[in-house]
């Protein structure tokens, strides 16, 4: 795992246009912790509902991510259906929602949750896929998000564009905003 580390490191910091292949928690870990860290603008989200201690609600996901917010990025997430008040998850110390809730980005707007209600990505087989992109070069598609298997690239700006520009017609579409104030307040 430190090789695998080590090498997605080398690779983001240059922002190098090189296929990686991701499986498994601790590799999504290792990928999310290097796009947050190397992203200085925007990054956008697609996800089912991010209410998971395997992966996001860890301290490799949340720091990098406060830290990018910190420093004065933007952050738009389109979740397919808005957690649930109820869910366990949500209460935790480490919980993501709550970071972002209490980071002064979400008071300024700089952070943007939306909800599909049930609508979500899919790829040319009509499977569901999650992914991040950062920066206008870097992507995580995440094409089994069982097992968490994904490509990723640091320094994919043809990919990265076509992502982004899906993901923004879609984003501007939804109405359904998440406010977290329903779960923390």
């Amino acid at each position: 795992m430190e090789e695998y580390r080590r090498t997605v490191e080398a690779y983001a910091a240059r922002h190098e246009n090189y296929l990686f292949h991701n499986e498994g928690n601790e590799h999504a870990l290792i990928i999310f912790e290097n796009i947050f860290k190397n992203a200085n603008d925007t990054i956008r989200i697609a996800a089912n509902n991010l209410c998971n201690s395997e992966v996001v609600d860890r301290k490799e996901y949340v720091e990098p991510l406060i830290k990018f917010l910190d420093n004065g990025g933007t952050l738009r997430i389109l979740l397919k259906v808005a957690p649930d008040p109820s869910n366990e998850e949500l209460k935790k110390g480490n919980c993501l929602y709550r970071a972002l809730f209490n980071h002064e980005a979400y008071k300024k707007g700089a952070i943007q949750i939306k909800s599909g209600e049930g609508k979500c990505f899919h790829d040319s087989e009509h499977k569901e896929i999650h992914f991040c992109t950062a920066d206008g070069h870097m992507y995580r598609i995440e094409n089994d998000i069982v097992e968490r298997k994904a490509i990723c690239n640091f320094g994919d700006e043809v990919k990265t564009k076509e992502i982004d520009d899906l993901f923004d017609r879609v984003f501007d579409s939804v109405h359904h905003i998440v406010n977290l104030g329903v779960y923390f307040q």
